[in-house]
């Protein structure tokens, strides 16, 4: 019952913000927002000429690469940091300095080194979401109960073990989150980089940006959300589904 009224609260809020936007649209007029009636006609055409979901579709399987490498790298390299005095010492000071850089600042310095193709969208990618991941890690690693690790040791086991049955259990939901919000960055790392140069989806948007009418580019910008949520939720559910314990120990969003 408590979550048929959460659904039909959401539905009055969508809807709201729906009529809100419908008059404010009217209003001001499609060259600065256009309204969701012409956001919709402008979304049938562009789903007809093909162009959007095919440069979606390529955007973001460049984005894939470069994220799947981010974590890769960034969920053992914050275990280590976590549970490693060493590794936090030698990897933190690098780890602090990148997080807080911008990500848009290097892609010039990236156009130059790499080009504009394949590479680019990965390293950009990669970047931006790397550095969430592992302190993401990092904070579920160094919050492992000494007192489990103390009874699993009591009890014989090596320190493989602890690390199979003990510390990764413990930190599993920090991993699918910090995956969820490195999605996240990476998704927009994407857009950003194509931006800068022109290509894929998010030159797709660029150039929508400079039409008179705001309902194309409004339009890409809706279906971009909806991709990102999609496969928010998707982490979500691949956490839930691997793990019973996620749902009941999950870091929330």
């Amino acid at each position: 019952m408590e979550k048929l009224r959460s659904i039909m609260l959401a539905c009055v809020g969508f809807a709201l913000f729906l009529g809100l936007w419908e008059i404010g649209g009217r209003i001001l007029g499609s060259a600065l927002l256009a309204p969701p009636s012409a956001v919709a006609v402008d979304y049938v055409d562009l789903l007809r000429q093909g162009d959007m979901l095919r440069e979606l579709a390529g955007s973001l399987r460049q984005m894939a690469v470069g994220f799947l490498a981010a974590c890769i790298v960034g969920m053992p390299l914050g275990v280590a940091m976590g549970r490693s005095d060493v590794a936090d010492a030698i990897f933190r000071p690098w780890v602090s300095m990148f997080v807080v850089t911008s990500t848009a600042a290097l892609i010039p310095l990236f156009i130059l080194t790499i080009g504009t193709g394949f590479m680019l969208r990965v390293t950009i990618v990669f970047l931006a979401s790397v550095w969430y991941i592992v302190l993401t890690a990092y904070n579920g690693a160094r919050g492992v109960s000494p007192m489990q690790v103390a009874v699993a040791r009591s009890f014989g086991a090596g320190t493989l073990q602890i690390f199979w049955k003990v510390t990764l259990p413990a930190i599993y939901p920090f991993l699918i989150t910090g995956a969820r919000i490195g999605l996240v960055h990476a998704i927009r790392a994407m857009v950003l980089a194509e931006m800068f140069v022109i290509i894929g989806y998010g030159g797709l948007i660029h150039r929508s940006g400079l039409l008179v009418d705001t309902g194309p580019v409004l339009g890409l910008l809706i279906t971009l959300m909806i991709v990102s949520l999609f496969f928010n939720w998707l982490l979500g559910e691949a956490g839930r589904r691997l793990a019973p314990w996620y749902e009941q120990q999950r870091v929330t969003l």
